[in-house]
């Protein structure tokens, strides 16, 4: 005799009474990271760093010609100025292409950085998987009004750059709101608030870094 051939058992529905399913998805069907929608750096963030080249450039020179004017043999200082200048200049380009490729996007779910000058790189964090938030300013950042908004989660860190300071405030509030902290632990606003709206600045002294940090979710 034959045994009878069971049949499989479906997947059980959903309590609410949605039947299972899982359809397979087509790639056209998937989210895009628009590369127009990504938001560059401050523009301040670029000037500063050229700057700081320009300042390198003509020091290089000063130091050369002074200390050709001094030895014996004033090619050699010479040469070497002109190979750091010329380190300065390929540095200073490298700058200018990197920066211009630096963008973020914020969404609903999710906030991604793109980087990379010959390796290109797009890394996106969920929000639901976000640990812990820190806006920080270097004293060069000060200088610039700018901040470094640093997003940490169980899986890959992103660091944003280069952010007017008022706006790392407001995406690192909106971060925070999203991931689902506590309100009274961290100070965000609440439901009905706006998430865009700038928390007050604490009164920070001395040099370093200023830093501003919401405490890591699950403690």
């Amino acid at each position: 005799m034959m045994d009878a051939v069971v049949p499989a058992t479906p997947p059980p529905d959903d309590p609410t009474g949605t039947p299972f399913t899982n359809r397979a998805i087509p790639i056209e069907a998937l989210p895009r990271l628009d590369d127009d929608a990504f938001d560059s750096v401050d523009p301040r963030y670029l000037r500063g760093w050229l700057i700081v080249f320009g300042v390198g450039v003509v020091a290089t020179v000063l130091t050369g010609v002074i200390v050709a004017a001094l030895v014996e043999v004033p090619a050699v200082p010479l040469v070497i100025a002109a190979g750091v200048i010329a380190l300065l200049a390929v540095t200073s380009a490298y700058t200018v292409v990197e920066t211009r490729r630096l963008g973020y996007q914020l969404r609903e779910h999710d906030v991604s950085l793109r980087s990379g000058v010959i390796n290109h790189r797009v890394a996106t964090i969920p929000f639901a998987r976000v640990q812990h938030v820190t806006v920080s300013r270097s004293a060069f950042e000060r200088m610039l009004g700018l901040a470094t908004v640093q997003v940490n989660s169980a899986g890959p860190d992103i660091a944003i750059p280069g952010l007017d300071a008022d706006h790392a405030d407001r995406i690192k509030q909106l971060v925070t709101e999203r991931a689902g902290i506590d309100d009274e632990r961290t100070g965000a606003a609440g439901p009905g608030d706006d998430p865009f709206a700038s928390p007050p600045r604490p009164n920070s002294a001395g040099t370093g870094t200023e830093s501003l940090e919401s405490p890591q979710i699950g403690r």
